[in-house]
């Protein structure tokens, strides 16, 4: 596996964590804990980056000619 492909992954395993975070924050919200929202948003905005810049990768990827 070369470093971009590499990359990708470790970026993909980042994004699939950074979903599982909002997960995570958003049942703690909806049991009471609201002084999580900033926090839920913030990284909400962070979980939303990383994915699409790890789609983006992934298409190129996948569509580059070896």
């Amino acid at each position: 596996m070369n470093s971009g492909r590499t990359f990708v992954v470790i970026l993909g395993l980042i994004a699939g964590l950074l979903i599982l975070g909002q997960l995570v924050l958003g049942q703690l919200i909806l049991s009471g804990r609201v002084n999580l929202i900033k926090a839920h948003q913030h990284s909400g905005y962070t979980a939303v980056m990383i994915s699409l810049v790890y789609i983006i990768l992934s298409l190129r990827v996948l569509t580059k000619k070896n």
